[in-house]
Order: structure tokens, then sequence, then C-alpha cells
């Protein structure tokens, strides 16, 4: 009996890995070229620069290294950025988040488990509620990710995504749906490819399911990052938006990560947004060891609409 128990879930595990591939193909193949039908380019209330960001899943760390992030990333990190990554060691983790958005009056709690011990098949999930003031967002976001290893240099991700939220408050109900809103059901596909041991590269499309909000754009990326043994982390990436403007608009940039003593992670990134014109510098100090981690990250704008945006995490590893 106990035999057969343990055949059926290797059946199961291996036609969810099946399941898993045929969804990424098929995510890019079919849904790939789904446009939002009212980009900020096409709305005389919303230019360029005052363009709504997208409310993306951020991890502390992420948020720390700019747009550096995504092919080191493993954890409740490759939840929010790489699905594929989610394979990345052999860990068991339990988080929760503080988000303060200030450029959209809004704070965001929420929490995220990982599991890449259990099985081959890694897997993720997150919710999070935003809390607003006056012009702020309100609603709920939550994901499930998952990761599987073709080959120990090649992984692949999937995760999908549920999204309720909107602006509301003076002012805000004149602009148009697509900049004050966003619902729906969409998805996220990666492929992670490590070379060499030192060298990670990523590709991954993002909400591939079209939601005709500027919250929730079809984006592309793209990066690298190499690993200078136990000491650094050094990422770059570029992030191709598809469907917010009238043309393909890109944010590049990059972040460093070094760990003093092994155990506090100091983070910098920096990013350009082209579209925009808008520099931005991120920063971020953390604690980690075999039990827990304390991650704290802050995003400035420099110039332009001076946003802020700060977050704090606190995780600890079941083992």
């Amino acid at each position: 009996m106990h035999s057969h128990a343990i055949h059926r879930f290797q059946r199961v595990r291996v036609h969810a890995c099946y399941a898993i591939v045929l969804a990424w193909l098929c995510a890019f193949v079919c849904v790939a070229q789904v446009r939002a039908e009212t980009p900020c380019g096409a709305l005389a209330k919303v230019s360029d620069a005052t363009c709504p960001r997208p409310l993306n899943l951020e991890s502390a760390r992420g948020l720390a290294l700019g747009t550096g992030a995504r092919a080191s990333s493993l954890s409740t990190s490759a939840l929010a950025y790489n699905p594929a990554g989610l394979v990345v060691g052999r860990l068991y983790h339990v988080e929760g988040l503080v988000d303060y958005m200030a450029d959209m009056k809004t704070v965001a709690l929420g929490g995220a488990i990982v599991d890449s011990s259990t099985s081959r098949l890694a897997a993720g999930i997150s919710f999070r509620g935003f809390l607003s003031g006056q012009g702020g967002f309100g609603g709920i976001d939550g994901r499930v990710g998952l990761g599987f290893p073709l080959s120990e240099a090649i992984s692949l991700g999937l995760s999908g995504r549920y999204i309720n939220a909107k602006r509301d408050g003076e002012g805000v109900d004149v602009l148009p749906e697509s900049v004050r809103a966003v619902k729906g059901f969409t998805m996220d596909a990666a492929l992670r490819v490590v070379p060499i041991p030192t060298l990670m590269l990523y590709g991954a499309g993002y909400n591939l399911i079209g939601l005709d909000s500027v919250y929730a754009p079809l984006t592309f990326g793209g990066g690298a990052a190499l690993a200078l043994g136990d000491i650094a982390v050094v990422g770059t990436d570029v992030l191709v938006d598809m469907s917010s403007y009238d043309s393909a608009a890109v944010t590049l940039g990059g972040g460093v990560e070094v760990f003093a003593a092994q155990v506090v992670p100091i983070r910098a990134g920096y990013s350009y947004d082209i579209k925009r014109e808008q520099h931005t510098l991120t920063l971020g100090l953390g604690y980690t060891d075999r039990s827990v981690g304390l991650d704290l990250s802050l995003r400035q704008d420099l110039g332009g609409q001076g946003d802020t945006r700060i977050m704090g995490a606190f995780r600890f590893f079941v083992h």
C-alpha cells in the first residue's frame, strides 16, 4: 500500500513537471502578443513621464539591487522575479514583509512560503494586501510559482498571479480605468541557464496574459549575474515594457551585493527608465544566518517624481 502511494505521488509529480513545460511554452506562443488597449501614450490625461509604475511583487533583496536581482534570484526573490530560480538550493523559507510605497500612497502587508527541498519540483506562494490613504491603492495580490530543473544548468519556471486592486479618492475617478485599477489572472514564465558555476543567465516574460492595465504591463526581461565566490554577487537586467506606451519602453541597470562576515549582505543598485527619463538609486542592508534573515531596503528616485519606497522583511528557515 505504501509503495503504491509512492508510485502514485511520483506519477503526479512527473505530470506536474510536464504541465509546467507545456504551460511555459504556451505562455509565449499564445498570449505574448496581448497589449493593453489604452497605454499611457494614448491618454490625454497621462504623459509618459507620469505614467504609473507597474504594481509588481518585489522582495526586499530585489528592491535593494535595482534592476540587477533577477538572474541571481532564489527563494522569495525568485518567486517575485524569476520562478526558474525557485529550484536553487535546498531550502524551506517563510517570510513576512512590510512595503511602504509613497508614490502610490499605499502600504502593503504580506508573506511568502518557498519550498525547494521536498522534491525536484520547487514551489512557492505569496499573498499581500494593500492598505491605502486618500488616492492610494486597496486590494489583494496573490501568486503561486513552480520551478523545475531540466538539468543542473537549465531550469524553467512558471507563476500564476491574481490581482484585484484599485485607486480611490478625489481626482482619481476621472482617470481612465487602465491607470487606476487592475484586476484578473495573469502569468509569468522564465528560463534560467548556468553555463559555468559563477555565471547565471535568465530570460523571462511577465504578465503574459493582458489585463489592460499599466499596473500589469506585458514585459520581457533578460540579464546576467556573476558570483564572486562567497564575497559578492554582481548583476544586471534589461526590462522591456511592451504595453504601457505606444512603443516599447526600456529600463536597464544593475546591482551589487557584498557579504560582510558572510552574514551581513550590503546591497546597492541603480536603474534608468528611458521613457520616463527617471534615474533611481537603491540601497539595502540585511542579516542572515542558518535560522533567520532580516532585510531592509530603500528605493529613491533621483529628480523627476522623487518617489520613495521602503521595504522590510523577516524570514526564517524551516529545517
